[in-house]
């Protein structure tokens, strides 16, 4: 066990150090938690909408009517897990740029700019709304990173409009984002262009053909899931913030199947994922990490020890919303053999 210990010690934490402060790891972490109130809202609504108890939707038919639903699917649905890719595309663009220290706001109005400039139009000008939920959300982070990243890069060159110091800092700011924009502006009509010419015609269709298709794959398979769940427990032990790590990889990936399975049951077809977002929080993630709401319980009623009983009562409140950093630091789980396989 000591030289299991000193392994993750030596070779696996600096490699989870080294993750943990990836920039565009973080940047897509933090992004993406910019939709969560909303698919939170959403969420809620479609079980009011939809809850499976017969007594209650004919209640609510008796009252409202036939169409009481009307606002469900086409208007909070659309409105809320239906823009994901729009969020997610502004969200990671604002963090990205700020991570770099620059004014992040234009760097998510030129990504936003540049999405729009990559979809699909219909014979109208107008846009199908099928690449604003999470069928486009791999595009649209992809989008969010090498926008701000131009962004970043032309004014590190000073390759901008530079206005005198007497006009207000939010004038000036837009003017420093002339230059940038129109490199992004050019870059994605210039890809939008490209894919036109292949069997794909868009940038999102090969996207999601040729990454984000195999990813929901295996990231959604029984080895995917299996490796993500244990490299989060890894990374755990060694007092590195899994979820952070393994959750700015995999939660695209795992709220790519969510919004999948909804559109699917919208459909009234079968579910095509099991590993969703859902899953993981509320099967795996019982408790949070290592799914220690149980092990707060005997803590709590069992343990010998009056801190540990003291520890597993605190734990149990935040524990029912999978947050259990009082048991993984106070009992400890970091570092401790004796608690490495139960937590894995």
């Amino acid at each position: 066990m000591d030289g299991f210990t000193r392994f993750l010690e030596e070779k696996f934490l600096p490699i989870a150090a080294t993750l943990s402060q990836n920039r565009y790891l973080m940047s897509i972490r933090d992004g993406l938690v910019l939709s969560l109130p909303l698919m939170i809202v959403g969420s809620m609504m479609i079980v009011v909408a939809e809850l499976p108890v017969d007594a209650y939707q004919n209640f609510m038919l008796n009252i409202f009517g036939e169409n009481w639903k009307w606002w469900n699917w086409p208007v909070i649905f659309a409105s809320t897990m239906g823009i994901v890719a729009l969020i997610a595309v502004i969200g990671v663009s604002y963090a990205l740029a700020k991570s770099h220290d620059k004014t992040p706001l234009p760097a998510s109005a030129m990504a936003l700019s540049g999405y729009f400039i990559i979809l699909h139009q219909l014979p109208d000008g107008g846009y199908g709304t099928t690449y604003f939920a999470a069928r486009g959300l791999f595009t649209a982070m992809i989008v969010a990173v090498v926008t701000a990243e131009i962004y970043n890069f032309v004014i590190n060159k000073k390759l901008v409009i530079t206005l005198p110091e007497q006009v207000p800092p939010a004038i000036s700011a837009q003017f420093t984002a002339l230059v940038p924009a129109a490199f992004t502006t050019l870059l994605w009509v210039v890809v939008r262009f490209i894919f036109m010419q292949t069997s794909y015609l868009t940038f999102n269709d090969f996207i999601f053909t040729v990454l984000q298709t195999p990813l929901l794959a295996v990231g959604t398979g029984a080895v995917g899931t299996f490796v993500a769940v244990f490299l989060n427990s890894a990374f755990w032990f060694v007092g590195i913030h899994g979820a952070q790590i393994v959750g700015s990889v995999m939660n695209p990936i795992w709220q790519a199947a969510t919004q999948a399975n909804l559109v699917a049951y919208q459909a009234g077809t079968d579910l095509p994922y099991i590993v969703t977002a859902e899953f993981i929080s509320n099967l795996i993630y019982l408790g949070g990490s290592g799914a220690t709401l149980s092990l707060a319980f005997i803590m709590s009623f069992l343990a010998k020890s009056k801190q540990i009983q003291y520890i597993g009562r605190l734990s149990i409140a935040p524990g029912i919303f999978n947050i259990n950093e009082t048991v993984t630091f106070g009992l400890p789980i970091i570092m401790n053999p004796m608690m490495l396989i139960p937590f894995f």
